[in-house]
């Protein structure tokens, strides 16, 4: 009986054992004096916007004092646009291209999510089997990283002012007198305001800078479109996803950091 008594115990022991949220490595933080948490997010896959991400994000401490995890967003988006135009005029057609390589457009981080929720208790996210807390949350990705897919004149109109005038004051010091007069055939062709003359008299058909300004200030994306040839751009979208885990009684932790590209 008695020994029967000591096999219960001894089981009864083990069990509650089991239950408590051990720490293999518990001696860690005395060797190496680092009590900072662990914290892994998981790779996710390359996904359009508007897809949902299904995030999946491991932490533990050495004193089991992890506070808070956060989720947080940043990206960036770098765009390349290439645009022709083209002037047919009786027996000579000018053509002129330009290529813009527009700067990275960055996204600040972005907080997007916090745990424990509000009325919830970080250990309600405690998972025996892997000794730590894990969270999955569903990341929706934000159109604000939508690619730019518009081609041809759906491209201009959709374009950004500052890119669109970008274009036109590239080109407009592309053109000449015989190119400016055919966008413009109300124009008085003996103009010494806009088309430069020779110290003879005679036109250069160069523009001169009140004839380069006429062209930027008169020119709109109906008119721009209607000697466009093509326009394409390439969209080179990234999104970082950010976790952390933040100990008690501090400001800062442990980040984890996954990057992926916008389809």
């Amino acid at each position: 009986m008695k020994t029967q008594i000591k096999i219960f115990f001894l089981f009864l022991m083990t069990a509650l054992w089991a239950c408590e949220k051990n720490d293999p490595l518990a001696d860690q933080g005395d060797l190496t004096g680092n009590v900072a948490a662990f914290n892994l997010l998981a790779q996710m896959p390359d996904a359009p916007a508007g897809d949902t991400l299904n995030l999946r994000n491991v932490s533990w401490a050495v004193d089991d004092n992890i506070e808070t995890i956060t989720f947080s967003h940043e990206g960036f988006k770098l765009r390349t646009f290439e645009v022709k135009i083209a002037f047919s005029l009786e027996d000579t057609l000018y053509e002129r291209q330009a290529l813009l390589m527009e700067d990275s457009i960055m996204t600040p981080p972005t907080l997007f999510a916090s745990y424990p929720e509000e009325g919830e208790d970080l250990n309600d996210y405690y998972q025996t089997l892997d000794n730590a807390y894990v969270i999955l949350h569903d990341f929706i990705v934000p159109q604000q990283y939508a690619l730019s897919k518009e081609s041809n004149e759906e491209l201009i109109l959709a374009m950004e002012e500052e890119v669109f005038n970008w274009l036109v004051q590239t080109f407009s010091t592309t053109l000449n007198r015989d190119i400016l007069l055919f966008i413009f055939p109300d124009l008085n062709a003996f103009s010494t305001t806009l088309f430069e003359i020779d110290d003879m008299g005679n036109f250069t058909g160069e523009l001169t800078p009140e004839g380069i300004q006429y062209y930027i200030d008169n020119t709109d994306r109906e008119l721009f479109n209607a000697f466009l040839t093509e326009a394409i751009v390439t969209d080179d979208t990234r999104v970082t996803l950010e976790t952390e885990a933040i100990l008690e009684g501090m400001d800062d932790g442990a980040t984890s950091q996954r990057t992926f590209r916008v389809l």
